[in-house]
């Protein structure tokens, strides 16, 4: 595994959403790696911050070294964490608006604007939100 300090280190940066794929990343490396149960526990916290480590070591699962256990205890203190990335409409508009407010005038303009639409109009049509003809 990556140094904590490391460039290619991954870091939890505290924020609820980001929190399912925080976990992604580290599993992918730990299979990388071939990481025990225990040894997922003890990596995990050494890629948060030094307060986050202190409350997440408290958590069920991390003394007894059981990973899975530990994951679900950690999920459950960040109420949306399980859910994941989720959209509003209301962003979605506030997007719209916003562009509309101001031209495009570069192709990197463009696709900054359409890679933001597109994660928020496609994740609120596979979740029922919007229908594909809104």
């Amino acid at each position: 595994m990556p140094g904590p300090n490391s460039s290619k280190a991954l870091l939890f940066n505290g924020k609820t959403l980001e929190l399912l794929e925080f976990f992604e990343v580290f599993e992918d490396l730990a299979s990388t790696y071939g990481l025990t149960s225990t040894d997922k526990c003890k990596s995990l916290v050494r890629y948060v911050d030094r307060q986050t480590k202190c409350f997440w070591i408290t958590l069920t699962g991390f003394e007894s070294r059981e990973y899975g256990t530990f994951k679900r205890s950690i999920l459950g203190q960040y109420p949306g964490a399980s859910k994941g990335q989720h959209y509003t409409i209301h962003e979605l508009k506030r997007i719209i608006v916003n562009q509309a407010d101001s031209d495009i005038n570069t192709e990197k303009e463009l696709m900054h604007y359409y890679s933001q639409f597109q994660a928020i109009a496609v994740w609120l049509v596979s979740n029922n939100k919007i229908s594909g003809r809104d």
